[in-house]
């Protein structure tokens, strides 16, 4: 809680420094030629001095320092995750597929050593022990709840990439006939255009 309530303050800090500049540019106070000018007229600060973002990005490189804005990117991100419905929602069904998994770990682990044998794995997870020398990563010849939690992501991690290729697959088939549609017209055009002929 205490996180959220610190990911709120710098959202707001930085959302009202943002507004600052570009609602009220006069608060920074007027530019005068010669705060931004040497005794020979010459200009000291580069770029348009009245643009407000450039007046931003300026206040935010002197305010702070990279790994500031560094944190601060990655707080806001943060906040924005856990603010956002939709990965809330993916979020509380990752954790509820991981408690049902580790209580489907619970019920096959018969002599309660934290860990399942290839016995174990047959006769209460067949589909897992089909993969039994894939899951096991550290070749123990047992599975931890880690390992059948790695092979869980991976597995999702596959899906998500078969998805995405389907997907993209898809994009490309949705591209080709627009191109197709658009190619026609343009020949009827030129077919009727080249039948003709000038008087």
């Amino acid at each position: 809680m205490l996180t959220n309530k610190i990911l709120f303050w710098l959202q707001f800090l930085l959302l009202t420094m943002l507004s600052a500049a570009f609602v009220f540019p006069s608060l920074a106070g007027p530019v005068s030629l010669s705060d931004s000018t040497d005794s020979t007229g010459t200009s000291l600060v580069p770029g348009d001095t009245d643009d407000p973002i450039y007046g931003l990005e300026k206040t935010l490189e002197y305010n702070f320092s990279p790994v500031d804005r560094a944190l601060l990117r990655k707080a806001l991100t943060d906040y924005a995750k856990n603010n956002d419905p939709e990965h809330i929602k993916i979020k509380r069904q990752r954790q509820l597929m991981r408690d049902s998994l580790k209580e489907r770990f619970a019920q096959c682990n018969n002599d309660l050593d934290d860990s399942l044998d290839r016995q174990e794995v047959t006769e209460c997870l067949p589909q897992i022990a089909r993969h039994f020398n894939a899951v096991d990563v550290d070749e123990d010849n047992v599975i931890t709840f880690d390992e059948l939690e790695l092979a869980q992501a991976k597995w999702r991690e596959r899906h998500r990439a078969a998805e995405a290729k389907l997907e993209l697959q898809r994009i490309k088939e949705v591209e080709a006939e627009i191109k197709k549609k658009a190619a026609q017209p343009k020949e009827s055009k030129q077919a009727a255009t080249s039948g003709q002929h000038p008087s």
